[in-house]
């Protein structure tokens, strides 16, 4: 895979600037394409099919500095890109795995609210053949930083998961649990 550009995207913008429409455009435009994505057989092509948008719509420098915490700050800047690397990697990869069929699945958007630094966009993912899932979007600076799926935050579990990580066994025993995540994700073992 080619190298990725995690660290910005072209959609950029201070909350204050960023209109409601916006975070509801780019809300619109990453399920629909995760519902074409679904159309697609192989996890290769859903997942270079995912990048180019989860590059420009997640922001994955702050996820990873999130998640990290106090260690994100010990890390130089090389390993920080690298970090990023892998956790957009991984991003990527466990949606492609997740959207890997398509069954008539459809989103909605219920509504949009404003909020201190930003704006969350309340979903669901409508499903025929399950039940339905919300998904909030939390929005900081025109980008994606927080998913909560039908209220557990994706954010708060990556930290509290590599936290426990880092404290018990260290930051390369980390790298090793993610790159074994997106084997995982990728149908490996």
């Amino acid at each position: 895979m080619a190298l990725m550009t995690w660290a910005g995207g072209s959609s950029v913008v201070r909350a204050a600037e960023m209109p409601e429409a916006v975070a509801q455009a780019q809300t619109e435009r990453f399920h629909a394409t995760l519902l074409q994505t679904a159309t697609l057989t192989q996890q290769a092509q859903r997942e270079a099919q995912l990048v180019p948008l989860i590059e420009d719509v997640f922001d994955v420098a702050r996820i990873g500095a999130i998640s990290l915490g106090r260690t994100w700050r010990e890390l130089d800047t090389a390993q920080q890109a690298a970090f990023i690397e892998l956790l957009g990697a991984l991003i990527v990869a466990t949606y492609a795995d997740r959207f890997d069929s398509f069954s008539g699945q459809r989103f909605m958007t219920d509504r949009i609210e404003a909020v201190r630094s930003g704006y969350v966009v309340y979903t669901r993912l409508l499903r025929d053949d399950a039940e339905d899932v919300s998904l909030d979007y939390f929005f900081r600076d025109g980008r994606i930083f927080n998913v909560v799926a039908d209220g557990v935050s994706d954010l708060s579990l990556r930290r509290a998961d590599y936290n426990a990580i880092l404290k018990q066994e260290g930051y390369e025993a980390l790298l090793k649990h993610m790159r074994s995540k997106l084997d995982l994700a990728r149908g490996g073992s």
